[in-house]
Formats: structure tokens, C-alpha cells, sequence
């Protein structure tokens, strides 16, 4: 542990973080009652400062004080700790720069962002941001706080935010993707549609939407149960992502009803495509994983391409009226509004 005095630590300013500076407020008191106490307090601890020590080294974060000239006052062991740097990296009085060139060497940042950090020493508002660094290997996150201190220096906080950062992502990888089926969430499709719709007519490229809907899907879940529904679902995603490329787009609008989005694809190409579909999808079994209960669906598809006047809602409203037509010639069939050819297999 490092030494320390009273004097080297500086006074806090105000704009340190609540609960940091609560605690940093309860050292300071203890040291006062420690000085106070005489024998007692010498009994406990060889110096009255040990007491700030044992309070600052509980205290998850790491935490390290520098002055006007960049000299390190003061630090905790957290701060080897979140960092695994080896004992003894730095010390009371290294300059605070010498420190950060440490640090960069052991949790793999680049010459850039040391160039930053070292950049930033000198800000006189309090600022906070978060960065990825690799800890023996390993990717972790941290949240980095910075208070300058009246006459010089600042304090600056360090906290691993590695789970909490692992939590954000799964609610957003959540909040894009259809947890049941592993399509796209409808947010997350109706977001990247407005954006290849940009594309196609930045670039002047084909760009094309079918709409698919399981055929008497209420059927399935009322006769068969909705975990037969629910595989049903998940086997239709299947044979798209079999059926079409990687960078297509497959999305669950609501319910058993799909959308696949297909860049630099003509109206000719799509209804080839969406054919191939429905054909695959009414010979693909779905088995529910109960002895004997293995059945067969059949899925609608509406087929449009964009046109100049589109914008997301008029070009899903066309692929939906294809949808609806093939729906009424009987279902398990493909149609397209924009031509006079249509695609269609037996009806069910």
C-alpha cells in the first residue's frame, strides 16, 4: 500500500460524483477522530492516514488524485486491480503521464488514444466517458470520471462496467432480433428498409420486398398447440435464410407475418425467388419434437419492387395488396401487383 499524508490529499470539489464523495467525507472525519483519540488511534494504526488507506482500498473504483504538475499525490489498490497491473507499476509521486504510458502498455490501447488521454489531463470541466481496453487477453469496459480540483490537479475515478456493458448489448441485440424466431425485430427491419431504400436510389439499384404470411397459422396453434406454432414459425426463418443470401433481409413484422428485403434485385429475380420459397417451405417438414406429430405449412407471398415515389409505408402497402391477392386466389401462392405474370402452386 502506498504512503500517504494529510496534507498531500487535496480538498474535494463538489463536482465529484455523490456516493464517492460521501465516502471520501467519512475518511476525512475518521481521520480527525483518529487524531483525536491519541493512544487509541495509535493502537489501531500506525498512522492516522492508514485509516484513509483502508477506506480508499475497500472502495471498488479505482481512484488517484494528481496535482497542477501532474505529480500522482495519492491512489488505491483498486487501481492495480481493475487494471491487473503488477505490483509496484506506479508510485506516490511518478509523474501522472509516466502512469498513463504504463497503463496503455498493459491493457492494449493504441498510441492514439494515449495521445487523448494524455490530452485531456489538462481540461478544467468535469467530463466522464467510457472505453474498451483487453485485460490479459480478455475484452473488459471501463468508465473513466474526471473532477479537476480548485488550484490544480483532479481526481478521476475508474469502474469496470464490463457486465453492465455485456447487459446493454443483449438488450439491444434483443431489441433487433425476433427472440423466438432469430429474424429481425420490426423496429430493427423498418430502420434498415428506410436505409437501403436510400441506397437503391443513392446507387440507382433494384431494390425489392416480399411479404410472406403462414397460411391458416391459427389452425396450427388451436389443433396442434402453440409450441407446434411457435416451430412452425422458427421452421419458416429457417428456409429463408437457406433460400436466400446472407445480406438479404429477413424480418418478423407480427405474428406469422414476415418480410424479406432483397438489395440489387429486380421485380424478374424476386418472383423466381419468392417461387423457390413458397416451394420449399410447403415441402419442409416441421417437426414439434412429439412422436408422429411431424406436418407440413404453406406461406403467401407478395412481391414489389420500389418505385420512384416510395417511401417505407407506400412500399410495404404494395407488397401487402400482392399479399392479399394471394391470399384470395387461394393462399400457398405468389403474386405480384406490378405485373400481369404471377407464380402459384396448389391452393390449401
Amino acid at each position: 500500500m502506498t504512503e500517504r499524508n494529510e496534507r498531500a490529499v487535496p480538498r474535494l470539489d463538489q463536482g465529484i460524483d455523490q456516493e464517492l464523495a460521501a465516502i471520501l467525507r467519512e475518511a476525512h472525519a475518521a481521520l480527525g477522530w483518529a487524531t483525536n483519540k491519541g493512544d487509541l488511534a495509535t493502537h489501531l494504526f500506525s498512522k492516522p492516514a492508514d485509516i484513509l488507506d483502508l477506506i480508499l482500498d475497500v472502495i471498488p473504483q479505482g481512484i488517484v488524485m494528481v496535482d497542477g504538475v501532474y505529480r500522482t499525490l495519492a491512489f488505491n489498490r483498486p487501481m492495480f486491480d481493475i487494471f491487473h497491473l503488477p505490483p509496484g507499476t506506479f508510485h506516490i509521486g511518478m509523474d501522472f503521464r509516466d502512469v498513463l504510458r504504463v497503463w496503455a502498455q498493459h491493457t492494449g490501447q493504441t498510441a492514439a488514444m494515449l495521445e487523448q488521454a494524455i490530452r485531456r489531463l489538462d481540461l478544467r470541466e468535469p467530463f466522464s466517458f467510457e472505453f474498451p481496453q483487453e485485460i490479459r487477453g480478455e475484452p473488459r469496459w471501463c468508465l473513466l470520471t474526471h473532477t479537476p480540483l480548485p488550484g490544480g490537479g483532479f481526481v478521476r475515478t475508474f469502474t469496470d462496467i464490463t457486465e453492465r456493458k455485456r447487459l446493454e448489448q443483449e438488450l439491444e441485440r434483443l431489441s433487433r432480433v425476433d427472440s423466438l424466431t432469430g429474424a429481425m425485430a420490426r423496429r430493427a427491419f423498418d430502420q434498415r428498409l428506410a436505409e437501403e431504400i436510400e441506397r437503391a436510389r443513392r446507387l440507382d439499384h433494384p431494390l425489392t420486398l416480399l411479404i410472406a404470411d403462414l397460411d391458416h397459422f391459427k389452425q396450427v396453434n388451436d389443433t396442434r398447440g402453440h409450441h407446434a406454432g411457435d416451430m412452425a414459425l422458427r421452421g419458416f426463418v429457417a428456409v429463408c435464410r437457406q433460400e436466400f443470401r446472407k445480406y438479404d433481409l429477413v424480418g418478423r413484422l407480427g405474428g406469422e407475418e414476415f418480410a424479406l428485403l432483397l438489395p440489387d434485385t429486380g421485380l424478374g429475380v424476386a418472383l423466381v425467388a419468392a417461387e423457390r420459397l413458397r416451394a420449399a417451405v410447403a415441402r419442409s417438414p416441421i417437426d414439434p419434437g412429439v412422436p408422429g406429430q411431424i406436418f407440413h405449412i404453406t406461406a403467401s407471398i407478395g412481391v414489389t419492387q420500389l418505385r420512384p415515389a416510395d417511401d417505407t409505408a407506400t412500399f410495404i402497402q404494395r407488397a401487402d395488396q400482392a399479399l392479399y391477392a394471394a391470399k384470395a386466389a387461394g393462399r400457398n401462392s405468389v403474386r405480384c401487383v406490378e405485373a400481369a405474370h404471377e407464380s402459384h402452386g396448389n391452393a390449401s
